[in-house]
């Protein structure tokens, strides 16, 4: 009889399951696309062909195509695409710790601040602020610093954004 009950409550959360992702799934918004094959020009000269979608009287054509044919390096750092001269990294991890304990250096003070390194996120190194207790880590905030400008960014946990500081 219990496994009569068992094979029952799996099948319905299944079936429930099913049901969830098919419903999901259909509420997505379909588009109409036209997918084409055109030749890019540059200055009268044909530099190649390229795979290319329209949509709403727009064409988009892929970054790489057209790098390639303006004979330009592309990359993408972070949210920042970047075609042709690529920027170089202006700030160390250790510089980035530095313009942290510039920005906060009186709560550093006040709170006998640490920092730790908690990587990189894009084009940020992310700084950890926090504060050593005897039983625990106390973290005062996490801090977010563009290694091209070294502009240093507060990020607000609530709103989940970056606050420029």
């Amino acid at each position: 009889m219990k496994d009569k009950v068992k094979g029952i409550v799996i099948g319905l959360i299944l079936g429930t399951m099913l049901t969830g992702v098919t419903a999901y799934s259909a509420s997505s918004t379909n588009i109409k696309a036209v997918l084409n094959k055109v030749n890019l020009y540059v200055d009268g000269v044909k530099k190649s062909t390229a795979n290319t979608i329209t949509y709403k009287n727009t064409t988009y054509v892929p970054v790489r195509a057209m790098s390639n044919a303006l004979n330009k390096d592309v990359s993408l750092k972070g949210d920042n695409l970047f075609i042709g001269k690529q920027p170089n990294v202006k700030v160390t991890q250790d510089k980035a710790f530095d313009l942290v304990y510039t920005k906060i250096k009186k709560e550093s003070d006040k709170y006998k601040l640490h920092y730790m390194d908690e990587g990189v996120d894009g084009s940020y190194y992310i700084v950890r602020a926090f504060e050593n207790m005897p039983t625990h880590i106390a973290t005062y905030g996490w801090y977010y610093v563009d290694m091209y400008t070294g502009v240093v960014y507060e990020w607000d946990l609530v709103e989940n954004e970056l606050i420029k500081l």
